[in-house]
């Protein structure tokens, strides 16, 4: 009679089961194997055999080529619970750099950071950005405006400096097709540079210094000229006011508005 080697498997590895890794008291690090050997001097093949005893989150905790000494995260604002709690586990000691502006969320709920960063993290440094970089202070009416109703807690930082051009507002009888010649014309406008038509519908365009996004996908990116298309529809879409608050904040020098529907309020003067 054989022996049947997938039922002596099943068994040693339940016998494993019974035994538990040694975690360190502070840290809650797994320190060891069950049988007191310490996990860094383990070789390969029985720290494989350890782990096919542990969970996920057993082996982000015990092996440190897991985890990192310091995280860095950007668009921090957008990060699921689920998310947040990955990035914790390879996180050693919570050190974390989070970087992010509530008022662009577009996924999840809208809150404070106090809402969106888990209650394991404890206590963190706060540092409010008031200067903003990127838009010159023509926006900031509108940014302001867009802030105020998406939420009257959070204050718009101060341009550090002016274009010298205003916001155009245009009325148009097709804004998609109205979008393609204002990109045109900001391209020479701002001496070649970088140019953007943000819209919730695609645009084709085939040009060296113009790019088409939703508000949403230029998310942290930033252009000489912007084109927004019709806030009205991005207001339609979920997280409208986040997207159009977004939008509205990419340019670092000219900002173009064209809207064939009624202009919202919120942009109105």
């Amino acid at each position: 009679m054989g022996i049947d080697e997938h039922a002596v498997g099943s068994a040693l590895k339940k016998e494993k089961h019974l035994n538990f890794p040694v975690r360190d008291e502070v840290t809650g690090e797994i320190v060891s194997d069950p049988d007191g050997l310490p996990i860094a001097e383990l070789e390969a093949d029985d720290y494989f055999e350890l782990a096919d005893t542990l969970t996920i989150e057993e082996r982000s905790q015990g092996e440190r080529s897991w985890r990192f000494g310091h995280v860095i995260i950007d668009e921090a604002q957008d990060l699921t619970p689920m998310q947040w709690r990955m990035i914790g586990r390879r996180s050693r000691g919570h050190s974390m750099t989070i970087v992010g502006d509530v008022a662009q969320r577009t996924t999840g709920a809208a809150g404070s950071w106090d809402d969106l960063l888990p209650a394991e993290f404890g206590d963190v440094a706060r540092f409010d950005l008031s200067t903003n970089y990127r838009s010159p202070e023509e926006v900031t009416p509108y940014a302001e405006r867009v802030l105020a109703k998406l939420d009257p807690t959070l204050s718009q930082p101060v341009a550090i400096r002016s274009s010298g051009h205003r916001v155009e507002v245009r009325r148009v009888d097709d804004a998609t097709a109205e979008a393609v010649l204002a990109a045109r014309e900001l391209v020479d406008l701002v001496d070649g540079g970088r140019v953007a038509i943000l819209s919730v519908h695609q645009i084709e365009i085939d040009h060296p210094h113009i790019r088409v996004h939703t508000p949403g996908a230029s998310k942290g990116m930033e252009f000489d000229g912007v084109v927004v298309v019709e806030p009205a529809e991005i207001l339609e879409a979920s997280h409208g006011l986040g997207l159009l608050y977004v939008a509205i904040t990419r340019t670092t020098d000219r900002l173009v508005i064209l809207h064939a529907r009624e202009l919202p309020d919120v942009l109105s003067d």
